[in-house]
């Protein structure tokens, strides 16, 4: 029997405007730093990561500011792993990203791959969202918190992409370990109806001999 292999997933940046999504996904596959992009702009991204046996690929979806509601449910059910970015320094992106969660807590549940990315850590001066804030929507969200600036460097934003990828491959293996015992208890079942059926041949032929 073949072994299914983790080879790829897909990946939803979640954000308001100006918090620094499409720094934040050049950053992780090119580990340059570009601050300026069109905001309203949706960008689709393929990123290959290297590894001994199979190589992984990312599908990357980096959303627009300005999408529809619509939009926003469609990137939902598409992802399989959400990056939710806000800055420190705007308190409507925090807002912004709490109402994201709602969403997708409501259509998947809180047991998503995610991670929660606090961004433009190196402004503490013009800082609006508290940490216990962040702390607490990461808590909700039951994922982990990273406090990055994607601007001055790239460990941050690898941390979280790693995170998330060690999250996508856990979800891997247990959906391949819960389609492996639903096969397994389907053949038993397939089993005892044939066991079931064979009895009562054997017991109409037993009685049509007597």
């Amino acid at each position: 029997m073949s072994v299914r292999r983790f080879t790829g997933a897909k990946v939803v940046i979640f954000g308001g405007p100006g918090v620094g999504k499409t720094a934040f996904v050049v950053r992780y596959m090119t580990k340059r730093y570009i601050g300026d992009y069109d905001r309203n702009k949706e960008m689709m991204y393929n990123h290959k990561i290297p590894s001994p046996r199979d190589d992984v690929t990312l599908e990357i979806v980096d959303t627009a500011a300005s999408e529809s509601l619509e939009n926003k449910e469609n990137h939902i059910r598409w992802g399989e792993g959400f990056v939710f970015i806000y800055s420190i320094t705007d308190k409507a992106s925090f807002e912004y990203a709490c109402t994201l969660k709602d969403m997708l807590v409501k259509s998947r549940g809180s047991e998503v791959p995610a991670v929660l990315v606090a961004n433009k850590c190196d402004l503490l001066s013009v800082k609006q969202v508290d940490d216990s804030e962040g702390v607490s929507l990461a808590e909700q969200l039951n994922c982990p918190k990273f406090d990055v600036s994607v601007a001055e460097g790239y460990t941050g934003v690898s941390e979280a992409m790693e995170e998330l990828v060690i999250q996508l491959k856990r979800e891997f293996v247990k959906n391949c370990s819960q389609a492996a015992v639903s096969a397994n208890d389907k053949t038993k079942s397939k089993l005892f109806t044939f066991k079931k059926g064979f009895k009562k041949r054997i017991s109409r032929s037993h009685s049509d001999t007597v």
